[in-house]
């Protein structure tokens, strides 16, 4: 189901996710206001026909934020909340609307597109920094939709049904009741290098 590690290389992508997602908690502190709590996060390299497994199944409704990866690693990257996780998070904005994930409003569209941007910039930065590659990203498009539609889309524009995904599981907040996902997507070119890079044979 998913790539098999060696202890190192687990290391290496918890420690590239704990600096991806701890500048993003301090980005996320400044928008909402409040100190912000990120676990370390759980990081596994997934076969992307898989993917659904980790995030509750194929029918999971998900608030997914969608960025095109641009430079020397292309590919997507999308940021998902559940619905209980989207309503908090944009609660906690206090932007005087009762959020509901299903029926959001423009502004709490831009809100959650501008907590993907900045979860998806902070993991992406640490990628970046760490393998010594470009990266940056296009604007954020946002769907709320089932996991198997959400994922349809990187799917049908990256042209195959099967790779390897970067997949990152962290909580936010201090109840740790908000969980979110970052799944890295890259082009097939660009996954060779990056398992080259972690020191992962992927015709093993």
């Amino acid at each position: 189901m998913f790539k098999k590690l060696s202890f190192s290389q687990q290391d290496l992508m918890t420690e590239i996710g704990t600096i991806g997602t701890g500048h993003a908690a301090t980005a996320m502190a400044n928008m909402l206001g409040k100190k912000i709590t990120i676990n370390v996060p759980q990081v596994d390299l997934v076969t992307f026909d898989h993917v659904s497994d980790f995030v509750g199944g194929p029918e999971q409704v998900l608030a997914c934020v969608y960025l095109e990866v641009l430079g020397d690693l292309p590919g997507t990257v999308l940021v998902m909340f559940d619905g209980p996780a989207a309503n908090r998070l944009l609660t906690n904005l206090n932007i005087g609307e009762k959020a509901d994930y299903l029926n959001l409003t423009p502004l709490q569209e831009s809100a959650l597109k501008e907590i993907g941007n900045i979860l998806a910039g902070s993991y992406l930065s640490a990628l970046g920094d760490f393998t010594n590659q470009r990266i940056f990203t296009s604007v954020p498009n946002l769907a709320v939709d089932m996991a198997d539609a959400v994922f349809s889309v990187p799917m049908i524009a990256l042209g195959r049904m099967s790779d390897y995904a970067l997949l990152i599981q962290a909580k936010f907040f201090q109840e740790q009741q908000n969980t979110g996902y970052i799944l890295f997507i890259p082009t097939p070119d660009a996954a060779v290098k990056l398992l080259k890079i972690f020191g992962v044979d992927a015709h093993e």
